[in-house]
């Protein structure tokens, strides 16, 4: 009984010392900065020679210290999608960020020297250097994203949009580009839930869309970003797979990509398939989604909500019309729901990307407008939309 007791003390204040070491923050007999991380550095001695081993150890320590002060700087989501250029571009040269260290504590053997470091970040000099690479420095809000994306095989092409009411299970690279996204902190639109029937079109329902196709299914899906693109296998050697990145909020395409990798015919429709797959959907991903993160949030204004009358109405149709354009037409729109009915008026509770007017301008000046509105803003700061002429 009394060694588990010692054993537990001892334990207690492991803890307590390894939880000062490793995160920034930490109480060490006066309060870190932010700018501050302890760390520790190891390395093997070769021949005896402890000179070098220190020397390693203390360069060990230093790397991993620039690597936790970035983990903390940038977020688990910006680290995440700018891993690549952080471990090729960013953290060799990250050295120079160093403003000074000095060491707390070391200990070696015949086989390694260890060493626990106290260092100092240069803010400034590591600001510089992420700006210039034109990272997303903290964690983004939430990014819903849409996909669109067809497989081919054997010259067969299967891609969900065409029937949506029957495609309700995901295919293996829906699944793949879900998982991928979903790690790097975008949400998921969950296109299963299914839209009414008969707000699809027959132009939405092609293989190959246009723009304004792509478009207009995020917004029916109120969605940040949709990818849309082809999944192919070629010949049974290797798998294709493309990828165009849109701004549904913006209305315009940020980028596109493709990569491949080889498989065999032997394991084709195997789980090694799948593996293929999901190498080279993390490796696209991990070329296109800091394009995608900075286009969306480079001005990501904030969602209001608010209240619209359509008042003047001579029939519901009037009403579906009018919240299909909204759907359909109004980009920035992340939700619209009827919630009341008084009269020949009815109301709407809107989630908006942007203030009022911003919303009252995209409505009044668009070109696929149904029918001409006058508008106002009441007393309790309703939009009010009075139809014009009620001719439907």
């Amino acid at each position: 009984m009394k060694n588990k007791i010692v054993l537990l003390i001892i334990c207690f204040f492991l803890c307590l010392f390894f939880s000062a070491a490793d995160y920034p923050g930490a109480e060490t007999g006066e309060k870190q900065g932010q700018n501050e991380v302890i760390v520790f550095g190891t390395c093997s001695m070769a021949d005896g020679n402890l000179a070098q081993a220190k020397a390693c150890a203390i360069s060990n320590a230093l790397i991993k210290g620039i690597e936790r002060y970035l983990l903390v700087r940038i977020g688990k989501k910006g680290v995440v999608n700018n891993f690549q250029r952080l471990v090729r571009d960013i953290i060799p040269g990250s050295k120079e960020g160093i403003e000074s260290f000095n060491i707390l504590s070391e200990y070696s053997n015949d086989n390694e020297y260890n060493v626990l470091v106290h260092l100092k970040i240069n803010e400034n000099l590591i600001n510089d250097t992420l700006r210039d690479a034109a990272l997303v420095l903290n964690d983004y809000p939430d990014i819903k994203v849409l996909f669109l994306v067809s497989e081919v095989n054997h010259g067969w092409e299967s891609f969900w949009w065409q029937d949506p009411e029957s495609h309700t299970d995901l295919s293996l690279i829906e699944l793949a580009l879900h998982q991928e996204f979903q790690k790097r902190g975008f949400i998921a639109a969950n296109r299963t839930s299914g839209i009414p029937a008969n707000e699809i079109t027959e132009d939405l329902r092609s293989h190959d869309l246009l723009d304004e196709s792509i478009l207009r299914w995020g917004r029916l899906f109120f969605a940040d970003v949709v990818l849309y693109g082809k999944c192919e296998s070629v010949n049974n050697n290797y798998i294709s797979l493309t990828l165009k990145a849109f701004d549904v909020n913006k209305g315009v395409k940020i980028c596109e990509g493709m990569k491949s990798g080889n498989i065999s015919p032997e394991i084709e429709n195997s789980s090694k398939k799948m593996d293929t797959i999901e190498k080279i959907v993390n490796l696209l991903a991990s070329e296109i989604s800091p394009l995608i993160i900075r286009s969306v949030t480079s001005d990501k204004a904030k969602i209001h909500t608010f209240t619209i009358i359509l008042e003047n109405i001579s029939s519901f149709k009037q009403s579906k019309i009018f919240k299909d354009f909204l759907i359909k037409d109004i980009n920035g729109l992340k939700s619209v729901i009827q919630t009341n009915v008084r009269g020949d008026s009815i109301y709407f509770n809107v989630d908006f990307q942007g203030d009022k007017d911003k919303f009252i301008q995209n409505v009044l000046n668009h070109e696929n407008l149904p029918f001409p509105l006058y508008f106002k803003i009441t007393e309790d700061g309703k939009i009010l939309f009075e139809i014009e002429q009620a001719t439907l």
